[in-house]
């Protein structure tokens, strides 16, 4: 029935930012959006739009239930090595019976992104 996750939508007042952070940080690229009347973006993973974003005065609020967004990053040093180039602070922690790690920072909406990497 289910195939995979297919994105996650992100309603900001900080649009630019936004972009800014997922482009620049997380290394996602803005790639083709349907011509929808409201402004946003959509962030691409390879040929995947996994992050939609769409620009608000005022951002939903959230219900509180999701707790974070994951991204695999197969070179988990390499993304460490950027956060700390950039001066993005996160924490970053070995998984349980080496499912390897994980490292966790916040866009600028407060929203918590995390990286997932293979065991060390």
């Amino acid at each position: 029935m289910i195939t995979g996750l297919n994105h996650a939508n992100i309603s900001t007042a900080k649009l630019q930012e936004t972009i800014d952070f997922f482009v620049g940080v997380i290394g996602l690229k803005i790639g083709p959006r349907p011509d929808f009347n409201f402004p946003g973006a959509w962030l691409y993973a390879g040929d995947q739009a996994v992050i939609h974003l769409v620009e608000r005065a005022q951002p939903r609020t959230p219900d509180g239930a999701l707790d974070h967004i994951s991204f695999t990053a197969p070179d988990f040093e390499a993304a460490l090595a950027r956060l700390d180039q950039l001066g993005v602070p996160y924490r970053w922690s070995e998984i349980p019976s080496g499912f390897g790690r994980q490292c966790f920072v916040k866009d600028p909406n407060g929203v918590t992104i995390e990286l997932t990497g293979p065991p060390a």
